[in-house]
């Protein structure tokens, strides 16, 4: 901060003067200048305490600063190596000190010169005097610093490391040390560096076409040539190759830090496997390696990878941890009932990507990624380490006002992260509505149509057992979902999978009946449902600032109503409501958006009334038909 201040005075000063030789003289090239000292009084003597500052001459600021970087410097080592900093610092000083002398005496010493572009005189007051003030600034700080500057140096230094703020001494002279050594050195070889001014500059002109702007120019262009041709050769679409650059770079670095680390055996004793558990997961390793060799057939590579996640589920149960495995069950059944849906729309098998090489590539740094994965989980599962858990645990019912930890947990304790989720996961529906639409024209629209007319159609769109089955099971459905989402704040459940429950009802209305038949029934917008349920949550949040809480604070009391009897009542569950109506309006406007590509892939003769099956008298329920 003290050379920052100190900087600012002399560099600021020798820029005006500067432009006061350019304005009276009528050039600033230092070859057709000299001897300006006898022409230019005023602006030479500002000019030359502006240099002799720079340059680290005693009684002038620039010299107090720069021996305190100086005296740094010469306790700092690199490398193990005391003397590199030091050599390098005293180098850059004597530099700074050459090129300050070759300023003030190749443009003011020296004899008078007859061919000036302008004759020189010094300037009027008004351009010399700022230069003035600055002057008498470097000369005060220079010989009295602690009284001048000491005060703004500790309150700017102070407000900038607060308390870390180190000893420090602004003095004029702090005896014989190191820095005054290095200063020495610096301004003595600048003098000798100045006098060979022009045996270097001859050695310069030999090598012309070498300056530094040029080699710098060159140096840019090669990195902005290399830059360019990297991002092209990584950054060219492809999916895979991110991941794999992604999956490589993190491969990388675990390996540097396992290889670079002391190792040890785990001191958690190992849980046996049960023959359940460990069926499941031969059941879980064989899917896997299936999906490997079938992975171009989407339609068995989404039911191996639904068998995948249900097997999740079960060691979900396994570990005790209900609410995971309702969850984890959900939304398997959601994510696969609209990856259904959505292959319809899809060829039916992915196109050969890579050559046989450029799988046993992938193959090689997938397996080393997995054995990587595997074994971190293996080193900490061995280990003994402090959770969190156990406040989770004490703390839910006292805090939270609920016995299920893991709604607690997600309504209360963590509730902030909770709200992000569900406007991520409105994003991602938002994003599916535009990626979707663009199905609806264009290019992609004809595309869609070549691959629909290839296609055979079902004889029996909508079976009858599955059309009344739905409408049977509807209404029982969404009295499970809001017995679940009542229940979730003490037993396994709450919004989330109360939300997934009604939309998989919901989607089992599309299956049976017809994206136009359910589509032309459904009463709420999706998007304001999202809406509705991101408002709901964060007012929930807002609540409780507004008494003086912290965001999303959650409390809780008891109410006793005549015939139901005492129950709780919780303000989270306010917010686990938006968390419901965000998950039914992302589900639902995916589906959406799936129904009306599949309208415009094949138009869809939308029933009338709840179904359309045969009678015994070969009518239908729904004689008059018409087209979406």
């Amino acid at each position: 901060m003290f050379h920052i201040l100190n900087h600012a005075t002399f560099k600021a000063g020798l820029f005006m003067c500067a432009g006061i030789v350019d304005h009276e003289t009528g050039t600033r090239d230092i070859r057709r200048l000299g001897g300006l000292m006898t022409l230019m009084p005023i602006t030479a003597t500002l000019a030359l305490i502006g240099a002799a500052s720079m340059a680290g001459i005693p009684f002038f600021n620039g010299f107090l600063s720069k021996e305190m970087m100086l005296e740094e410097a010469s306790h700092t080592s690199y490398g193990g190596h005391a003397w590199v900093i030091p050599l390098l610092v005293t180098l850059a000083s004597l530099f700074s000190a050459a090129y300050s002398y070759r300023f003030a005496i190749s443009t003011f010493l020296g004899p008078v010169r007859d061919d000036y572009p302008k004759k020189p005189h010094d300037p009027p007051i008004g351009m010399w005097l700022p230069v003035a003030l600055l002057a008498v600034l470097v000369i005060a700080i220079g010989i009295f610093p602690a009284q001048t500057a000491g005060a703004i140096v500790e309150r700017t230094a102070s407000a900038v490391v607060g308390g870390a703020l180190p000893e420090y001494h602004l003095a004029l002279w702090h005896g014989f040390t190191p820095a005054l050594l290095m200063s020495a050195i610096a301004l003595i070889g600048g003098a000798f560096l100045f006098r060979s001014y022009n045996a270097a500059d001859q050695l310069r002109l030999v090598f012309a076409g070498m300056d530094a702007k040029s080699m710098f120019d060159a140096g840019v262009s090669g990195l902005v040539r290399g830059a360019r041709g990297f991002i092209n050769a990584t950054h060219n679409g492809s999916f895979s190759r991110y991941a794999g650059i992604i999956l490589v770079t993190i491969l990388v670095v675990g390996a540097a830090a396992f290889f670079h680390a002391p190792h040890g055996a785990g001191t958690r004793a190992v849980i046996p496997g049960s023959f359940p558990a460990t069926a499941a997961w031969l059941v879980l390793a064989t899917l896997c390696i299936s999906l490997l060799f079938w992975h171009q057939n989407r339609l068995l590579s989404l039911v191996l990878t639904s068998g995948v996640g249900l097997i999740a589920a079960l060691f979900f149960l396994e570990f005790s941890a209900p609410d995971l495995s309702l969850t984890q069950i959900s939304v398997d059944i959601v994510t696969t009932i609209l990856l259904l849906l959505a292959l319809n729309l899809v060829p039916q098998t992915s196109p050969q990507e890579t050559s046989t090489g450029g799988r046993f590539a992938r193959a090689t740094v997938a397996a080393a990624v997995g054995l990587g994965i595997a074994a971190l989980a293996y080193a900490i599962m061995t280990r003994d380490f402090q959770t969190i858990s156990d406040y989770y645990l004490a703390e839910a019912k006292p805090g939270g006002g609920g016995t299920n930890v893991v709604n607690v947990i997600l309504v209360d304790f963590r509730g902030f992260d909770t709200y992000g989720e569900i406007i991520v996961l409105g994003i991602a529906a938002i994003t599916i509505y535009a990626l979707l639409d663009n199905a609806l024209r264009g290019a992609a629209a004809r595309t869609l149509a070549s691959i629909r007319s290839d296609r055979e159609q079902s004889v029996n769109a909508h079976p009858m057992m599955l059309v009344v089955a739905t409408r049977v099971l509807f209404p029982l459905v969404l009295v499970v979902a809001a017995f679940v989402f009542l229940r979730g704040h003490n037993m396994p459940g709450g919004g989330f999978i109360a939300g997934l429950i009604v939309a998989i009802a919901l989607i089992m209305q599309y299956i049976a009946s017809g994206y136009g038949w359910a589509a032309s029934r459904m009463r709420l917008d999706s998007q304001v449902l999202i809406g509705t349920g991101v408002l709901i949550a964060g007012l929930t949040g807002v609540v409780s600032l507004i008494f003086g809480w912290p965001f999303l604070t959650s409390t809780y009391t008891y109410v006793h109503l005549p015939i139901i009897g005492e129950f709780e009542l919780a303000s989270a569950m306010s917010f686990d409501l938006g968390v419901f109506l965000a998950v039914v309006g992302v589900v639902m406007l995916s589906l959406a958006q799936i129904s009306r590509v599949e309208a415009r892939a094949e138009p869809e003769v939308i029933p009338e009334g709840p179904m359309d099956v045969p009678l015994k008298d070969g009518q239908v329920v729904s004689s008059n038909k018409k087209e979406s």
